[in-house]
């Protein structure tokens, strides 16, 4: 049944910006929170703005008159030990005591600089307080003690001689104030415009860090413009997010606004478009990338909306392997009903265990009992037979089986029908599963029919298999217990 006619050739891409596609679709999706961090940021600049103390500084201006025999390098080395002097104990200590500030010297040290321009005598000494008559009296005191600390210190000196006083107004560096300091009530540290914009700016590049990081990490498809380029090949459809498909697992036709209806009536053209000719498609495979794509939706909703058409259609549950834990395989092999496994296992023909659904045009063969050798079975001449028993009684044969990333059946089973759809899920599905799901089946030979790109844009709420985990198609199908005996005649051998 295989048809190598049909089918798109997809060439995914290998350079590796897939981490750029899934860093913009992040960025996109997580907005709000960037939004939401820059806003926090920006709170956060105000509160802390607010709770600063406000500081005012004042500054005092010192000229010192060097010695004539003095050098350069000499007077550089002086004007250095000057603005040294002006922060230390013994200075600060003199200046406290001379203005009576209520300060300790570990306060008015941290509260003091001092600097001088390079190559300049002059000096400047700039307090900073939280209160501007504070800054200037202090500011004040350093520079008037000074010119008596350097007295004291120079006197000091072991083995000085007592100068004369023409001798000790020749040698003597002569300090002046030059420009007192005088209190400015203009406080600093509240810059309110400043700190929002600096909260801003720090909670985007947070908030970006945090899409950036979304995306490297998960490096998931987004939308059917990305995922097209990334496979230069065009996505066969794309199913909508619906509350009531994440809900049930079905979707609602009888809804004119219903999108994923819509959808998957495009999906149907699209399948009995390639009907024509020698390409005739009358068995196609269901697979999803990865886990959890929604594979097994897709496919009952496009057995519905063919069957819907008018076509008699036949859902086969081929999904044996990769069922997650505590889904219906994980239960007791006596309470599944018989189906393809038993088929498989060389019970009788494949048409024996197909059952009517309450769906007009729509059977559905269950998978049967568990069981551990899936690859084994599938890969057998039976499946091969019964699938053409099936194209020869029904229009359409819709395949359900297990995703690329869980197991190699779909590769098996692909290689039987006609072609095979892949499902990905916006938001789930990472490039990397995509890539190796579309280049295991071309190295399998198998034709692909295309690419559904299911649940974009991704909701809050989850979409498809993930929605309606573990579920396989006759369970989906719930309206009528598999194998329950219908009315409705199957219809007959062409």
């Amino acid at each position: 049944m295989s048809n190598s006619a049909v089918g798109v050739t997809y060439r995914p891409d290998t350079t590796g910006n897939d981490w750029l596609r899934s860093t913009a679709g992040a960025i996109r999706d997580h907005w709000i929170v960037i939004v939401a961090c820059a806003l926090v940021g920006g709170v956060v600049g105000l509160v802390l703005t607010t709770q600063q103390t406000p500081m005012y500084e004042s500054s005092a201006t010192i000229y010192q008159t060097p010695r004539p025999a003095d050098s350069d390098s000499v007077s550089r080395q002086r004007t250095e030990a000057y603005t040294e002097l002006l922060t230390s104990d013994r200075l600060i200590a003199t200046a406290l005591a001379q203005s009576g500030l209520p300060m300790s010297i570990g306060e008015a040290r941290d509260a003091t600089t001092a600097g001088a321009n390079t190559g300049s005598a002059i000096l400047t000494v700039t307090t900073r307080t939280d209160d501007p008559q504070t800054s200037a009296r202090l500011a004040n005191a350093l520079a008037d003690a000074l010119p008596a600390t350097v007295t004291a210190l120079d006197g000091d000196q072991p083995g000085t001689p007592t100068p004369t006083e023409d001798t000790a107004n020749a040698d003597q560096v002569r300090l002046s104030v030059i420009t007192p300091a005088v209190p400015d009530n203009q406080s600093e540290g509240r810059n309110y415009g400043r700190n929002i914009s600096l909260g801003v700016v720090a909670g985007l590049l947070v908030g970006l860090l945090y899409a950036y990081a979304r995306g490297l990490v998960g490096r998931r498809v987004r939308d059917e413009a990305e995922v097209s380029r990334f496979l230069s090949g065009p996505v066969l459809a794309t199913i909508p997010s619906e509350k009531t498909l994440g809900e049930s697992g079905i979707v609602d036709y009888h809804r004119p606004d219903n999108r994923a209806a819509q959808a998957l009536r495009r999906l149907r053209t699209t399948v009995t478009g390639r009907e024509s000719g020698p390409a005739t498609l009358r068995s196609i495979v269901v697979t999803g990338a990865s886990a959890g794509d929604g594979s097994t939706t897709i496919a009952v909703n496009l057995a519905i909306a063919l069957a819907d058409s008018g076509s008699e259609v036949v859902l086969v549950d081929a999904a044996l392997d990769g069922r997650p834990t505590g889904s219906r395989h994980a239960a007791d092999a006596e309470s599944s009903p018989e189906g393809l496994t038993t088929y498989l296992g060389g019970r009788g023909r494949l048409g024996e265990f197909i059952s009517r659904t309450s769906r007009s045009h729509l059977s559905l063969v269950p998978a049967g009992p568990a069981v551990g050798n899936s690859s084994e079975l599938l890969a057998s001449e039976r499946l091969a037979d019964g699938l053409t028993e099936l194209a020869e009684q029904f229009d359409h044969v819709i395949v359900d089986t297990a995703s690329l990333q869980d197991s190699s059946d779909p590769l098996v089973v692909g290689r039987i029908a006609d072609a095979v759809l892949v499902v990905a899920r916006s938001g789930h599905t990472r490039y990397g599963d995509l890539r190796t799901a579309v280049e295991r089946l071309a190295l399998a030979d198998v034709a692909v029919l295309g690419v559904v790109l299911n649940g974009s844009p991704r909701p809050a709420w989850q979409f498809g298999r993930a929605a309606k985990a573990g579920q396989s198609a006759d369970q989906v199908l719930a309206d009528v217990p598999p194998g329950t005996a219908i009315d409705t005649p199957l219809p007959q051998d062409r």
